[in-house]
This record gives structure tokens, sequence and C-alpha cells, in this order.
């Protein structure tokens, strides 16, 4: 796939790839006067449009001089210095682009952390994985800054922020409203799909419930300019991730490395994820490139290796996902490095998927947000029993399915011999209870007849990342000490 900043700047093109942005910034705005109209400079000097044959709805995915002025500005504040990319108060309005693209390093410490992630971050930056198509021209400027009910906010091209938005119809969600006014959701997710977005989605499951932040804990809704060594060197890696990632959606839709289509035992598929996040993208693809293929029916077994390599704490995180997207509960282990179908009930036929798993940006991600999660979790507060809540068993339910990030059921939600089981990952729970009934007996005497307490679950089916709420209820004037299985069982769910 072509480099279209190459070709911009021809023999100017280096490895340096923060010079290329600055030398690529100040030789379009150094041009400008030569060009009829803004449009007709666009066409022939912006990369998004450059990527897009000249579509003038192209628009850069994440912008590249924005995390450039995070990293420069943080690594130069002890020394009162802050980078513009364009300072029309200092008489050489390109004084910080020139002094970054030919002195870099005196701001910029090559072997600095932060400036090793910038540098990969703008080596995608400059990419096809860092441009998309808008639905209409309007989206541009909007994913910058909007008037979002009268106010002016800094959007600043996020991407977490910007798929946040489109679920506000105030907001970006305006470019996807239907006949009725509001907006409509298939349209969203449809753009979405086409755009190759769906790694801004917990488990890529297209859904406003289920938005990554580009740091942990925060609202994706709300934009965000980090500051801190830490916050700077984490927003880099969900960054490089989701381009990673995108641009292997890109490049290979459908996962598919290899086929051999006159041998019909054997068919090869790859894919390859950039985060922690990413994993199951990967995983995904792979799995639907070989169901694409074969037919389920002759599937009678699903064998994992496992790889030894990985360290049990990030290994742990990978392999709950791999887990949900594959259902696979067999046999205890680390992480499923690649696993393989076997095609025929005489278990000749073997087709192999092996899904790669990039760990580079991996490792310090997840390190990075098991010990925020680890200190969340040392900071709060032990759980407190609400009053009214008597049932033992509910409680202890209850703090199973709260305590625990990733919490798998399988339900029957047509309750019905004949329904099938489905997976839904637990997004949230919250207990409540009613009061208590009375009824009169044979002997006319006033008894306690019933009363109902129950754990209301919001669930992500993980086939569909649709969102599912369901009730889990017992009378606790009935009440046996049957365990928590057995009170999922009553009401047709399991523990995955």
């Amino acid at each position: 796939m072509k480099n279209m900043m190459k070709e911009y700047l021809g023999n100017e093109y280096s490895s340096d790839h923060l010079r290329n942005f600055c030398l690529y910034w100040m030789k379009g705005m150094d041009n400008r006067d030569e060009y009829e109209s803004e449009d007709e400079w666009r066409k022939a000097n912006d990369l998004d449009c450059l990527y897009f044959d000249g579509d003038l709805c192209a628009d850069t995915l994440m912008s590249a001089w924005t995390p450039v002025k995070w990293v420069a500005d943080c690594l130069n504040r002890d020394l009162g210095i802050r980078f513009y990319k364009r300072n029309r108060e200092a008489g050489d309005p390109d004084h910080d682009l020139k002094i970054l693209a030919e002195d870099g390093d005196l701001y910029l410490n090559p072997e600095h952390r932060l400036v090793e992630l910038l540098n990969r971050f703008l080596e995608l930056a400059e990419q096809r994985c860092n441009f998309l198509l808008l639905p209409c021209r309007e989206m541009n400027p909007a994913r910058y800054k909007s008037f979002i009910r009268g106010k002016a906010v800094w959007l600043c091209d996020e991407v977490p922020s910007t798929l946040a938005h489109l679920y506000d119809k105030d907001s970006l969600g305006r470019f996807f409203l239907g006949e009725d006014g509001e907006i409509d959701e298939d349209r969203v997710r449809e753009w979405i799909y086409r755009e190759h977005l769906e790694p801004g989605f917990e488990l890529g499951a297209v859904d406003r419930e289920n938005i990554l932040p580009l740091l942990t804990g925060q609202d994706p809704y709300e934009p965000v300019w980090p500051d801190k060594e830490e916050d700077i060197a984490e927003a880099l890696e969900y960054m490089i991730g989701f381009l990673e990632t995108r641009r292997e959606l890109i490049e290979d839709p459908d996962g598919r490395q290899s086929v051999a289509p006159n041998d019909r035992g054997t068919v090869s598929y790859t894919a390859s994820a950039g985060g922690p996040d990413k994993v199951p993208v990967a995983i995904e693809r792979a799995f639907h490139g070989v169901m694409r293929n074969e037919s389920q029916e002759n599937i009678i077994q699903m064998d994992f290796d496992i790889a030894s390599d990985i360290p049990t704490e990030e290994a742990g995180m990978i392999d709950g996902c791999i887990r949900r997207l594959c259902k696979w509960y067999g046999r205890s282990g680390i992480i499923p490095y690649g696993f393989k179908y076997t095609m025929d009930k005489n278990l000749n036929d073997v087709c192999k998927a092996d899904v790669q798993l990039r760990l580079r940006n991996t490792r310090s991600l997840l390190l990075h947000r098991i010990r925020k999660s680890a200190a969340a979790l040392d900071n709060a507060s032990i759980p407190v029993r609400p009053e009214g809540i008597t049932s033992d068993v509910l409680w202890e339910l209850y703090k199973r399915l709260s305590n625990r990030e990733g919490v798998q059921l399988w339900i029957n939600p047509d309750k019905n011999s004949r329904g099938k089981y489905r997976l839904y990952v637990v997004r949230e729970a919250t207990l409540g209870h009613g009061e208590t009934d009375y009824g009169v007996d044979s002997m006319g005497i006033e008894l306690p007849w019933s009363r109902k307490e129950w754990i209301d679950l919001t669930l992500i089916q993980c086939d569909t990342g649709s969102i599912y709420k369901t009730r889990i209820i017992t009378d606790v004037l009935y009440e046996c000490s049957d365990p928590a299985e057995a009170l999922l069982a009553r009401n047709y769910m399991k523990l995955a």
C-alpha cells in the first residue's frame, strides 16, 4: 500500500518520521497561495485527500501534532519551553517546526520512552491506517471542535471521544440522523465497520457502552489532554495499538493470510493485534475466517497450544478475552497461542488457525492497567451489605458478579427446555428487594407469605455485543441452603 507522505515529500522523505511531518506541515503552509481555493489546495497537499484521490470527505483519524505537543511540552517543561505548530505571534511562524525537524534530538531525547512511543506512533500516523472517509465534509471540523448545546467542546480528533459523540445527536450524532430525527444507530454501526473503527470497542462489540477510553477509568465522552508522563505513555500505547490493528483490518479484512485451495484438508489463517484490547479482534478474525470456509457441523474438537513465555499477570487478562470469544473452557492453561480444528470425524482433515499476538506494545500497557486496577481495589472499601438484603446466598452471588471484571454467564433467555444458552459478560449488577407480602392461612392467622429479593443484571452478549437486562430473583421466605449455582439454575443461568 502506498505511503503518500513519501510521495508528497519525495527526496526529502526519511526514516525520521517527526522530521517528515514537520516538513509536510511547512511545505503545505508555504504553498497555499498557489491555489485558487482551499478545496484545490487540500486535494493536492492534504494527506487525507491524497490517500483518497482528492475526496474532500477524507479526514485524519488521529492528529499527529497533538501527541508531538504532549511529549515536547512534557519533556521541556522544566525549561519553560512550549511548542506550537504555527506561532503567528513569532517572527517566524514555523520556528518550532524547524527546530524539531533539524535539531529534534536536543528537545526530544531519542532514548526516552515517550520519544520512542511517539516515533512509533508517527511512523503509523503517516500511513493509510490513520486516514478515513467521513459521511459528510462538515464532520471534519466538528471532530476537532464542536458546539454542543451552546458550549464549545474541543475533541481534538481523539478517537474515543469521536466514537462516544456519535451517539449524541447534539454532537457528531447529528450526521447520522434517521427520518424520525433521532440517531440511526444502524447507520453509525455501518460507518464504524466500513472504516474499521471496531478496535475502539471492548471485544470489538460496537455499542456505546463498549467504547474503550484513552486512559484507564476515563469517560470516553470527555476528551483528554494528558500532561503527565504516565498518562501520555498510556495514551500513545492506545493510539499505537489502535492503528496497528486497524492497519491489519484494512490490509486483510478477513484475517486470511494463506489458503491452499488444492489442499482441502489444511487451511491456514493468521491475524495480529496491536494492544491488549485488540487481541480479541485478532482472535475473532481468525475464528470467523475458519468458520466462513468450513462446515460447523464437521468441527468436533478444538485443541489449544499454550505459550509458556508470556508473564502470568498479562496472560490472565488476555486469556479471559479469548475464552469469551471462543467459548472455550476446556482445560486449564495460561493463553492459547494458536488453535486447530479437526475437520472430519475420522480426524484425518485438519483446519488450523494460528493467532500471532504482537506483545511489544502489550506488555507495558497491560502491566500499567493491572497496577491501576490493583490500586483501585486496595483503596476501595469493603462492600457493605445493603439494609433489606437478608439472603446470604444472594449476597454472596452478588459479590461474585460485581467484584470481578469480565464475569461470564450462560443464560437461556427464553426460559424453556428447548431454548439455547447464550454467553454473556456481566456489565453491571445491582441489588434490590420488595416488601413482605402477608396471607391468611386456613385457621385465619395472618402469616408472612413471600418476600422477594433480587439482583438486576446488565449484560453484553458475547456473539453480538447487544445489551441484555435480566433479574435473578429469590423468595427469602422459602429459600433453602442451596449454593449460588442452584440459585442461578432456578433462574435459567449458570456461571461460565
